[in-house]
């Protein structure tokens, strides 16, 4: 009977793990690539924990292969994708990222030639529900090769990406997403080394693993989007109605965002690598104490050019504040010599 609920478990997971990541890509359009993600790990998770319970809840054990394929194939690409994640905000080169992701996609396939094939598991029918036993062949080595080879590779990349950020809310993020990462280890152990629970029930921790790791993946990236700069989060009306060319520049001197005035004045294209100094002529030095300055919550005027038109230009900066009282995006307001002579004479008078 306790198989029965497990499995139920499994399957109340898988649709709820969709329907968060739908929800997500749907509620977050300005989350960029991230919400793409999120619905990719969601989409995983359903194969995983429907594929694994509706095997386990069919009687006819000839068959119990076909939805197991299909949870293998939701675990296989669940790690495919996270490491996929990861290149893509290490910011890796498109050559190095495509031969990393291309090998490992390879082994994928074969892991589910190899693992996948209806005689690579034994399966046996309890009272309420059907378990598999591990024949430990060279299928079974080469799936969890497989597996140790992508999360080494996953832990070097998440460590690498962890010691890329520099704000400590950023930090936060990443260590929550690493740690929570490890709940794949532990479930892992029951079936590597054939414990007694994971004979009877050798599917539910680790689907409950991935279900876990896409939960609070979606809740730290919920958290973390609170105060990431968002036209939401300055107001729309006002961020794209004003006439005066406002960016929203992150902590690390990235511009995050643009009102169309700033996108005519600052001269900003396709091309135009969005942070300080693709867009203005601001030497290393300037850019490091504009943003020395903002970490410590001290605004400033700064007297620059932009880059795509020679423009002289004067850059108000406003910090905001999260919650915890820590500056979290620069607001930009650019000043052309027309704007600051008129707002000098209006001064005046």
């Amino acid at each position: 009977m306790l198989g029965i609920v497990f499995n139920l478990i499994l399957a109340s997971l898988a649709v709820l793990a969709l329907a968060a990541g739908l929800s997500f890509f749907l509620q977050e359009p300005e989350t960029g690539y991230l919400r793409g993600y999120i619905l990719l790990f969601g989409g995983s998770v359903f194969f995983i924990c429907a594929g694994y319970s509706i095997m386990a809840l069919m009687p006819e054990t000839e068959y119990a292969f076909i939805p197991r394929l299909i949870g293998l194939y939701g675990v296989d690409v669940f790690l495919l994708i996270e490491l996929a994640f990861l290149t893509m905000e290490l910011r890796m080169r498109q050559g190095y990222r495509g031969v990393i992701l291309g090998f490992f996609v390879l082994y994928l396939l074969f892991d589910l030639i190899l693992f996948g094939k209806p005689s690579a598991l034994h399966y046996v029918r309890y009272d309420f529900h059907t378990a598999y036993e591990n024949r430990m062949d060279g299928s079974f080595i080469f799936h969890y090769s497989y597996v140790i080879a992508i999360c080494i590779v996953l832990v070097i990349y998440g460590v690498k990406w962890y010691q890329s950020k520099k704000i400590k809310r950023d930090k936060q993020f990443v260590l929550e997403i690493i740690v929570v990462n490890l709940a794949l280890l532990c479930a892992a152990f029951p079936d590597m080394f054939n414990l007694a629970f994971a004979r009877k029930y050798p599917t539910f921790s680790f689907c409950l693993a991935y279900a876990f790791i896409h939960f609070s993946f979606w809740l730290a990236v919920k958290r973390h989007i609170m105060f990431a700069p968002t036209v939401k989060n300055v107001s729309q009306e006002i961020f794209y109605s004003v006439d005066v060319s406002v960016l929203i520049i992150g902590m690390d001197g990235s511009i995050n965002l643009f009102n169309p005035k700033a996108e005519h004045e600052c001269g900003i294209g396709d091309g135009t690598e969005l942070n300080l100094r693709g867009v203005f002529d601001l030497s290393d030095v300037e850019t490091l104490r504009l943003l020395a300055h903002a970490k410590k919550s001290l605004g400033g005027v700064f007297e620059t050019r932009v880059k795509a038109n020679g423009k002289a230009c004067r850059i108000h900066c406003a910090i905001r504040l999260d919650n915890n009282g820590e500056p979290f995006c620069i607001i930009g307001t650019v000043l052309f010599p027309l704007k600051i002579q008129s707002d000098a004479k209006e001064s005046e008078q």
